[in-house]
């Protein structure tokens, strides 16, 4: 019989019959593997308390966007979650390079989505049937966007326009708009994801 604790195994003697004397011991095993299980939470929660605004600092200085910093900060730690082994002593630097990793890996695909929508743009260019065909599309995905972005708030409209069409910044829109950066970031968050979920439905 194989008996799983935390992330490590136990190996007891296969039992044919089960025994009082048997049946204790395997209900202490599994006593000891929730007992891991609650001290491993209760450790992350602990670490989460500590280190959260330090590691929401450092995040929101790479997306610049507070509620992208968020949610990259619970991913961040859903993973923790998972590790084999953590310990206090160890895990500030542990997480910092985790999230350090995150931050590479998101630049990373973001820069794979920047160049691939770079090369999908310089193909179009040319004048075959192919290229027509997916101009036409682009066309179409921009009048799908159009159309959503009528039924948006203004403000909200108008911010995404901005940030998406204009090419400025938060800080920049900030600037031109006279609102609070938070109240930008929000309307860039929403904005982003609901045009994202209407153009996936229809696409």
């Amino acid at each position: 019989m194989l008996l799983r604790i935390g992330k490590g195994y136990i190996f007891a003697t296969v039992i044919q019959r089960v025994t009082p004397k048997n049946e204790c011991k395997i209900k202490l095993l599994f006593d000891m593997e929730q007992d891991y299980n609650l001290q491993n939470r209760g450790l992350v929660a602990s670490i989460y308390e500590k280190y959260y605004t330090d590691l929401k600092q450092y995040l929101v200085s790479y997306t610049h966007n507070v509620m992208a910093a968020e949610d990259m900060l619970q991913d961040l730690f859903i993973k923790v979650m998972s590790l084999d082994l953590i310990s206090e002593e160890t895990a500030k630097n542990l997480i910092f390079v985790m999230a350090k990793r995150m931050i590479i890996d998101d630049a990373r695909h973001k820069a794979f989505v920047r160049e691939t929508e770079k090369q999908m743009m310089l193909s179009m260019v040319s004048h075959d049937c192919s290229s027509v065909a997916r101009r036409v599309e682009a066309a179409d995905i921009l009048s799908f966007e159009q159309r959503y972005l009528s039924k948006m708030p203004t403000k909200r409209a108008n911010v995404y326009k901005m940030y998406k069409h204009e090419g400025l910044t938060t800080d920049e829109i900030v600037e031109k708009l006279q609102l609070s950066k938070r109240t930008v970031e929000t309307h860039i968050y929403h904005s982003t994801k609901e045009m994202k979920d209407y153009l996936r439905k229809i696409i």
